[in-house]
């Protein structure tokens, strides 16, 4: 069973700082937990195996251990082409470069990045915090993301080829899919883009917003 007993006795037997570098390394496949076979359990709580020279002890005799700060025991920053960090993107909430997430370490998916308002976030939190990681985007530029986009307006003559100018010819996303209904005067657009982050994102809302007759324009999960 995963508890903060057991994280904590991990931690010391792979000899890291703290339980969220344990989670960290286990993330990015550099602890080996066929070690475990060694540990004794009661009831609910690992205990270290007996003292003796390990296999493991002489390997980081001679290993520099990675050391910092508690601050940035807690971040563990992700997104550039030259992470090893194994994570994917949650179904549930579809976050993008930008958004306020966290990673939860999952078993046999490494880190799975959710945003924090979630609709999953609470539930999580609340009852696996213990497998929290607190988690933020490097810059890149290179990763394209899908993400939706609603947009309400007025059912003026042009005005659907003047968003489609403004978004794949003015801004150079490119547009995955787009669908439209028009009703009364009104017309809904559904609209799924590829963007690298939540900046670029804003800055496209806030260009549609200008347009006249948009009266909407609303972020939702492809």
């Amino acid at each position: 069973m995963i508890t903060q007993h057991n994280l904590e006795e991990l931690a010391s037997f792979y000899k890291v700082n703290s339980s969220l570098d344990l989670l960290y390394d286990i993330a990015i496949k550099k602890i080996d937990l066929k070690e475990l076979k060694d540990f004794t359990a009661s009831g609910d709580r690992l205990f270290l195996p007996k003292p003796e020279k390990h296999e493991h002890e002489h390997k980081h005799e001679h290993e520099h251990v990675r050391t910092f700060d508690k601050k940035d025991s807690e971040l563990i920053i992700f997104g550039e082409s030259s992470d090893k960090i194994m994570y994917t993107l949650a179904n549930c909430c579809k976050p993008i470069p930008g958004d306020d997430v966290f990673g939860f370490v999952t078993t046999g998916e490494g880190l799975k990045i959710h945003r924090t308002n979630c609709p999953n976030a609470a539930k999580m939190m609340a009852n696996y915090g213990h497998r929290i990681v607190k988690t933020k985007w490097a810059k890149n530029k290179e990763i394209s993301f899908l993400t939706g986009l609603k947009i309400v307006g007025l059912d003026d003559v042009g005005v659907i080829h003047k968003i489609t100018n403004l978004i794949s010819g003015e801004m150079k996303f490119n547009i995955s899919a787009m669908s439209i209904e028009a009703k009364d005067g009104i017309f809904e657009g559904n609209i799924k883009i590829f963007v690298h982050d939540k900046d670029e994102l804003d800055g496209l809302c806030d260009r549609l917003l200008s347009m006249q007759g948009i009266e909407r324009v609303d972020r939702y999960d492809t």
